[in-house]
Order: C-alpha cells, then structure tokens, then sequence
C-alpha cells in the first residue's frame, strides 16, 4: 500500500444514523469538513464586508490574501485527500524538469457520499463567488477590489482544475463524462411528463 493510501484514513469518524435535520454528525469527517469550508467562507465574508470593518485598503488586501492562502493550503493538502481521496502536486528532478503528479484513492467507498458532495459543492461554488465579484467590481469601476477577486477566483480555480485532472486522468474523459451527464438530462427532462394545455369546457 503507497503512502497515500494509508494516510486516506486520518480524521475519519462513523457518521451518527437515524439524525433528523442538518448536524455535523451527519458527515465521517466533520472536522475536516469545516476546514474545507471555513477558509471560503472567512475569504468571501471579509471581501464583501471589508469596508464595514477597516478602512485601510492595504489591511483589508493582506486580510483575504491570509485567507485565500490558507484555503488554497488547506484544500490543496488536506481536505481533498482527506474527504474524497483525491491529491495533486509537483515536483522537480534532477534536470530541472517540473513534474505534476494527479493521485486518486482505488477504493471511493471509504469516503462518505455527504462528505464528497460537500467537497466538490464548496470547490466549485468557491470560483463561481469569485467571479461574480470579479464581473461587479469591474461593472461599478472598482478595479482594485477587481484585482484582489481576480486573485481569489485564480487560487479556487487552480485547486478545482487540480481535482478535476486527479477524477479525470485526460481531458477526454472529463469531456466523455460532461456530454453523458448533459444527454442524461436532457433524456429526463424529455421523459418528464409534459402540461397539458388549459382547454374550456363549453
């Protein structure tokens, strides 16, 4: 067993069965969970509301640049080993060469359905707030704040194209997947059973 496989169970824990409602027993690794989201949502708060808090621009700059570093860090080395069994690096050999490697776990079952669906909801939901900020700022002139989006939506989409090329080892096998999950919607929405139209009874 490599490394990587035997470091997959680290923060594990059985989640709690028969809860009602949202708790974080409702997840294996609820600590690690937070982790993944924390950092996010600290980054996204203190960038809408930095105003409201200092009034010094270069603060409110190396406040989010703290908080997207951690949660690059973070998902990077942690949460996505940890959560869904996924991990990206690099390295450098003897010549200079740089080398990035895209690690999978063999076995996806050890890790629970709510703890993956939670992962790949925070890794993509994360680029998607970036970008509308970048589009708002550069809408109202802002282009300072521009910049410090532009920064946080080019960290969250490295760690999202990262664990994409570990669940998808090429490009074609993300492009094979996208068109079978497009074609299986469009085939439940055509199976949906369709309105009928008002008729008046005279």
């Amino acid at each position: 067993m490599s490394a990587f496989e035997s470091d997959l169970n680290i923060g594990s824990s059985a989640p709690a069965a028969g809860g009602q409602g949202f708790s974080l027993q409702m997840f294996g690794k609820p600590t690690i969970v937070l982790a993944h989201l924390a950092f996010k949502a600290a980054a996204l708060f203190f960038y809408f509301f930095a105003n409201f808090i200092t009034d010094s621009f270069i603060v409110q700059f190396l406040l989010i640049l703290i908080f997207l570093s951690m949660d690059f860090w973070t998902v990077k080395n942690i949460t996505g080993r940890l959560l869904v069994g996924l991990r990206w690096w690099s390295f450098v050999d003897a010549e200079g060469n740089n080398h990035w490697k895209f690690e999978s776990a063999k076995d996806n079952d050890r890790f629970p359905a709510m703890d993956r669906r939670v992962f790949w909801l925070g890794l993509v939901v994360g680029p998607l707030a970036w970008a509308f900020f970048v589009t708002t700022a550069f809408l109202t002139f802002k282009f300072e704040w521009m910049i410090v989006a532009l920064l946080g939506a080019a960290m969250s989409l490295a760690n999202l194209y990262g664990y994409l090329r570990c669940r998808w080892s090429d490009t074609n096998q993300l492009t094979s997947y996208l068109s079978k999950w497009a074609f299986l919607n469009v085939l439940r929405r055509q199976q949906q059973p369709q309105p009928q139209p008002f008729q008046q009874n005279i």
